[in-house]
């Protein structure tokens, strides 16, 4: 627009015109130009973010997929062995065994329990205290790495998972490697 002009704006269809009266004589600001003008003002927004949207759309194109399905924690549940239905049980702590960690304490569980896995060893030793009693489980496991890709790294894999020892009425394997997706990787029966 010409410098001469009073800067127009587009609010709610009318005309404003920065305090000075629009010249009639002028086209400009007659109010069906101003609807046209405010039009095509409204126009160039959308077909902008269009635009910005798709360049950074395709500019994610390049970056490479880092997902993994991996995880570094094996999900336990425990079962009845009278009738193989979820139990709940009372716990007092979950703890392994070696370290400070409390993974729970003084608690009702009727869901899982998840146990991290060490990724520098191949096996792990956890304590439970529950309402049954003291229990022990040592979980084994082998570790291997993989290669995803050279911008995402390396990611452990977590295979072969077993048992050594348990101190419950039996346990069943469910899963043997350790995936996100996977809710149950370790069935305990009490």
């Amino acid at each position: 627009m010409d410098n001469k002009l009073p800067f127009l704006r587009c609010a709610a269809g009318k005309m404003k015109t920065n305090g000075r009266k629009p010249n009639t004589r002028d086209k400009t600001f007659d109010s069906r130009s101003n609807d046209y003008i405010c039009a095509l003002q409204m126009k160039k927004i959308p077909l902008g973010l269009v635009f910005i949207f798709f360049v950074g759309l395709v500019s994610c194109l390049d970056d490479p997929d880092c997902v993994t399905s991996t995880t570094d924690f094996a999900n336990l549940k425990f079962y009845k062995t009278e009738d193989g239905e979820q139990d709940i049980v009372d716990i007092e702590s979950v703890r392994i065994v070696g370290s400070d960690s409390i993974l729970l304490s003084d608690t009702t569980l009727s869901g899982k329990v998840l146990v991290p896995v060490d990724p520098l060893g191949n096996s792990i030793t956890i304590s439970f205290d529950t309402e049954f009693g003291l229990d022990t489980l040592v979980l084994t496991y082998q570790t291997s790495t993989r290669l995803v890709s050279e911008d995402c790294g390396i990611e452990i894999l977590f295979t072969d998972l077993n048992y050594s020892r348990n101190d419950f009425d039996s346990i069943s394997i469910v899963n043997n490697i350790l995936i996100e997706e996977i809710d149950e990787d370790i069935r305990i029966f009490n």
